[in-house]
């Protein structure tokens, strides 16, 4: 399996040193290996909502804790700015 570390990296947006892309690259083709072999297992008979404990989620009712200078103060200290709101750079990428 050939391996573009430094493609994935950058798709990651990870900044590897040379002696962690070398780990990487000795132990991702093992890593895949194991995925394979778990996507190998039968989970149609598996409740996908079943969970391990009685544990849920815990919500909160949303409370305002800013009020309107606070955010208008953050907004005119971001470098870009549009219509009054901060314009940041796009997260998808080819």
């Amino acid at each position: 399996m050939d391996i573009d570390i430094n493609r994935l990296a950058t798709l990651a947006k990870l900044q590897l040193t040379d002696a962690e892309k070398e780990m990487l690259a000795r132990q991702l083709p093992d890593i895949l290996e194991y995925i394979n072999k778990l996507q190998e297992v039968d989970t149609s008979g598996v409740d996908a909502k079943a969970y391990l404990t009685d544990a849920v989620n815990v919500l909160r009712e949303d409370v305002v804790t800013s009020t309107r200078n606070e955010r208008d103060a953050v907004v005119a200290a971001f470098p870009k700015q549009v219509g009054g709101t901060m314009e940041v750079p796009g997260v998808f990428a080819e």
